[in-house]
């Protein structure tokens, strides 16, 4: 399980969820995201909000309803689906929500896939600590950053409400890691005081892939509405996102034991992915078939 969060807005929480999610699918992983920000956008992207919200088929019953990931999972693709969000969230009283009611649904649903994504809100509330209860035990958080000179304020949020929630409920503290988003290929003094922050606060808790930003750009609260972009892995911003996918997952390879002959302990059989770098190198990872 991979959640992906950060209490600032527009850093690419979204089309990072969403990459991700469509990479893991397309390398032959049952890939399960799940859209926990009431504006929907993961859900937009794949065009699910109206059918979603007329069905009632959304994680707001997954979350307060009692209802399971296969009873409000939707198809999106080979090997892709997608619990939808709709701005009902929002309305919710969350103190009915237990804390770690995604992690028993996603447990209960651990069978069925090999990949979890949650696309997290930017708000710090339960909705984002059930995020990270699901993502403590194997799993990890992807916090994605823009490089400007706030670019602490989420990000030191996210990183302590991690530990603040696991500390508080006796659990292991999530795994974590960051992503550089929207990466120009020139900095400003802003964004090169943001990448010096980083690299002094977080020396070693930085992806090395970078995403770099994309053109033309639109100002956040521009009034134009835009779906989260798919990289295909051909292109090269798919070139540059496919390396993190593949990170993601030798981190969490890392945790599991894997078996004589290449087999897990469970007797399902892990196979290598191999895909180009940008530096010739080849990133590998293991991934149950």
């Amino acid at each position: 399980t991979i959640a992906i969060s950060n209490y600032k807005g527009g850093v690419g929480k979204t089309t990072t969820a969403v990459n991700l999610a469509a990479i893991f699918a397309a390398r032959g992983l049952r890939t399960l995201l799940v859209d926990l920000d009431p504006q929907a956008s993961a859900t937009d992207f794949f065009g699910l909000y109206d059918r979603a919200a007329s069905e009632r088929r959304t994680s707001v019953e997954l979350l307060y309803g009692g209802a399971s990931v296969e009873e409000v999972a939707y198809a999106a693709g080979e090997n892709l689906d997608v619990v939808a969000s709709t701005i009902d969230l929002v309305d919710q009283n969350e103190m009915l929500l237990r804390e770690q009611r995604l992690k028993f649904a996603l447990d209960d649903a651990s069978g069925s896939y090999d990949a979890c994504l949650i696309d997290c809100s930017p708000v710090m509330r339960r909705l984002a600590f059930n995020a990270y209860l699901a993502a403590a035990e194997g799993g990890m958080v992807v916090i994605p950053v823009k490089l400007d000179s706030t670019v602490m304020r989420g990000t030191a949020l996210t990183v302590e409400a991690t530990r603040s929630i696991a500390d508080a409920l006796r659990m292991p503290t999530p795994r974590w890691k960051i992503l550089r988003t929207c990466v120009p290929g020139r900095m400003t003094n802003a964004e090169a005081t943001g990448a010096a922050v980083l690299d002094g606060f977080f020396p070693d808790e930085q992806f090395e892939t970078v995403i770099h930003s994309s053109r033309p750009r639109l100002p956040s609260g521009a009034g134009h509405f835009m779906v989260p972009p798919i990289f295909p892995c051909g292109t090269a911003r798919g070139h540059r996102t496919t390396p993190c996918a593949f990170s993601s997952a030798r981190r969490l390879n890392r945790l599991m034991a894997i078996g004589e002959h290449g087999r897990s302990g469970d007797g399902s059989k892990w196979v290598e992915l191999v895909v180009p770098s940008r530096n010739g190198h080849e990133p590998r990872a293991l991934a149950r078939s």
